[in-house]
């Protein structure tokens, strides 16, 4: 009797544990990106009742097409549930629950978060919404302000000029949340003071977005001051710059802020462009005959286009206009025919920066040369051509020469004096 009981016990509870549900797979804390296809698992072993996901409490429904929620959706084969694309709006505490019946307990997962990261919004420059141009005097305090909305985390906003440089000065940043509580706006406001026409643009990222994205760019004009004129060149193109000015005027050029000798046409051709010269930037100066100081009236910016499998070397060429004499082709091989009949001089050339290389590239006779390691090159001015060798670190050379040469001489002076003193009584014999 007594093992009849334990047999009929052991079958009871041998059937009660095989007919149990559990997880064997459950939810977990999930942080995704926004607009991507998400997946919260839920597997459930020896189900018996029908699956259901919460969100902050309330039920979702247990069909596997849940109608309220047409970008949710239950698999057929688990109660894992998918959301795609996901939305800041989804976030929220899931559980997996499956209910029970006929003797079998209904199962729920432990809650589990879904955090959504959004991409932060295109950031747009406030003063630039009607017009890509504003106008200050100068001296005058400009403020601007970028805002980027729907990033979460919030975007941090950074600002840069024209050249790519980032502008960290006098920045200020406040951050709040939306009315949707998920995502929140950034607002960045800076401050300056332009001493010259400028490009400022604004960008937007975070650590879950990197890239980020860019505001349309807001261009600077100082009231009196030249506009910024940007030329986009590819290697080995060549552009014209133009300079208006008066019949009595005088011109000279300078090429990032290093004036360009003996050159005075009012039209200037860069032929050969390359990558090395992105961003340079190319000046008309002007000085009429009421005038003692040279005035910047033409700003250009040369900026490189990637193209493929060119490298030529940039060089400039003055195109002499109407009001200029010019030498013809014929009259120019002439000379330089009778300059190579003439005897030849060799002279040094001295790089004004105390560089420890040699450098890839030289001014001569205001066109910018190529040159490779002890190469000789030529320079002419009105009425001679040289040749030249560039010497690297030319001037702390040349200055200890001098020195040297100092010394040399104060010592043969002692000598002469010595050797008078030796030769004095003889001569007096």
């Amino acid at each position: 009797m007594i093992n009849t009981i334990l047999i009929i016990l052991t079958t009871f509870l041998s059937n009660s544990i095989a007919s149990n549900q559990y997880f064997i797979t459950q939810p977990k804390n999930t942080t995704a990106m926004a607009g991507t296809l998400v997946t919260l698992p839920c597997t459930v072993g020896n189900k018996q009742g029908t699956c259901q996901w919460t969100r902050d409490g309330l039920g979702l429904g247990v069909d596997i097409e849940l109608a309220a929620y047409p970008r949710f959706t239950m698999s057929e084969n688990s109660c894992d549930l998918q959301i795609s694309p996901l939305l800041p709006s989804d976030e929220g505490v899931y559980q997996c629950q499956v209910s029970g019946g006929h003797g079998v307990a209904p199962i729920s997962s432990a809650p589990v978060s879904l955090s959504v990261n959004s991409e932060p919004g295109q950031p747009y420059i406030v003063q630039a919404m009607e017009d890509g141009v504003m106008e200050v005097k100068e001296g005058e305090e400009v403020e601007l302000q970028c805002e980027s909305q729907g990033g979460r985390p919030p975007a941090e906003i950074q600002w840069w000029d024209g050249e790519g440089r980032r502008i960290v000065s006098d920045v200020t940043e406040h951050v709040r949340r939306m009315e949707d509580g998920k995502k929140f706006k950034t607002v960045s406001i800076l401050k300056f003071k332009p001493s010259e026409g400028k490009q400022i643009k604004c960008s937007a990222h975070t650590d879950a977005f990197p890239n980020g994205k860019s505001s349309l760019p807001l261009m600077i004009e100082v009231i009196g001051h030249p506009k910024l004129e940007v030329k986009k060149l590819e290697d080995g193109d060549s552009v014209k710059i133009l300079c208006d000015t008066k019949e009595d005027s005088n011109i000279k050029w300078s090429f990032n802020d290093i004036e360009i000798t003996d050159e005075t046409a009012s039209i200037l051709e860069i032929e050969n462009f390359s990558k090395s010269y992105d961003k340079s930037k190319v000046k008309c100066l002007v000085k009429d005959e009421n005038s003692e100081h040279y005035e910047v009236v033409k700003i250009v910016q040369l900026i490189h286009k990637p193209k493929s499998d060119t490298n030529p070397k940039t060089k400039l060429k003055i195109i002499k206009d109407n009001k200029k004499t010019s030498l013809s082709s014929r009259a120019s091989k002439e000379i330089t025919e009778t300059n190579m009949n003439k005897k030849k001089t060799m002279f040094t050339c001295i790089v004004e920066e105390e560089v420890s290389a040699e450098p890839k590239y030289v001014w001569i006779d205001g066109k910018l040369r190529n040159i490779t390691s002890g190469e000789n090159v030529d320079a002419t001015n009105q009425k001679k051509k040289y040749k030249c060798k560039v010497i690297p670190k030319g001037t702390k050379k040349i200055s200890r020469m001098s020195k040297n040469m100092k010394k040399i001489s104060k010592t043969m002076r002692k000598f002469s004096k010595t050797l008078s003193g030796m030769t004095s009584p003889i001569d007096d014999t």
